[in-house]
């Protein structure tokens, strides 16, 4: 049926630079508005902003990014770190309520070495729901994700401000 493997569209050019915008960073470009880039962005105050990723593993897949360009955790600052890590609980909060995912893996890929595509300090938030592999996944070698981009989008965007508000940051 499948007559060597199916593919993500798309990504693979991306992922070797092919069809990456002429941007000095990406993450900046994306944190502008740059209209060469695809903005996903969700949420955005004084020291981040969040986005989809564009190639999700699955729906709600989301980045927390600093606002300052910086590529390793180190450089930080103690107010950069508590708001950010407050950001990833208030991001599961809202995707807890909107998807009901099973797990989360949250990580940063900081460097190439480590897997990191984009050398400007970021953190994906990726809710994981249980038996994710189908037929398509095995066969096909390729992921499905079965939500589209704007629908997503317009879910977080309608709902973020509940999870993510002043008072949040300000109770612990």
């Amino acid at each position: 049926m499948f007559k060597d493997w199916l593919r993500a569209l798309g990504k693979l050019d991306y992922v070797q630079g092919k069809s990456r915008p002429k941007v000095e960073c990406i993450l900046c470009a994306v944190k502008d508005n740059d209209e060469r880039v695809v903005t996903l962005k969700v949420y955005e105050d004084e020291i981040l902003f969040i986005s989809l990723n564009l190639y999700p593993y699955n729906p709600g897949h989301l980045m927390i990014i600093p606002n300052r360009h910086i590529t390793s955790f180190l450089d930080l600052s103690k107010e950069e770190i508590v708001h950010i890590n407050r950001t990833i609980q208030g991001v599961q909060l809202l995707l807890d309520s909107l998807y009901n995912p099973k797990g989360y893996n949250i990580g940063i890929n900081q460097g190439i070495i480590a897997g990191g595509s984009i050398e400007h300090l970021h953190i994906h938030i990726v809710p994981r729901y249980g038996a994710e592999l189908g037929y398509i996944d095995i066969v096909g070698k390729t992921r499905v994700v079965p939500e589209g981009m704007d629908s997503v989008k317009k879910k977080l965007e309608a709902n973020i401000h509940k999870f993510l508000n002043k008072e949040f940051y300000e109770t612990f």
